[in-house]
């Protein structure tokens, strides 16, 4: 991924959160990123179910994570992937306000 300015502050736009420990040992301060997007089914106070790789509860499955002060950002997206259903889970747009 080529090297980064440690002086500045690094946003990583990636597709998989399944990565988020590389990318923060990488150095990205905000890693903004889909795939997930939710869980497809989201089971109450448990969080998503099932992700892409058919993999059940899946770590990074939407919200917001933070590993050394590196900050991950799942967001569960507008459509219903190939799937054809949400349950739960209901679509969302993330706003993002950076300042210093």
């Amino acid at each position: 991924m080529g090297k980064i300015d440690d002086r500045t502050y690094n946003i990583l736009l990636t597709h998989n959160p399944l990565y988020f420990k590389t990318y923060s040992s990488w150095g990205a301060d905000l890693t903004l990123c889909g795939h997930i997007h939710g869980g497809i089914i989201r089971i109450p106070f448990i969080g998503g179910f099932l992700s892409p790789e058919r993999v059940f509860f899946p770590k990074y499955n939407a919200g917001k994570y933070e590993i050394n002060n590196n900050i991950l950002i799942v967001n569960r997206g507008l459509g219903n992937g190939d799937f054809g259903l949400r349950f739960n889970n209901r679509p969302e747009v993330t706003v993002i306000t950076l300042s210093n």
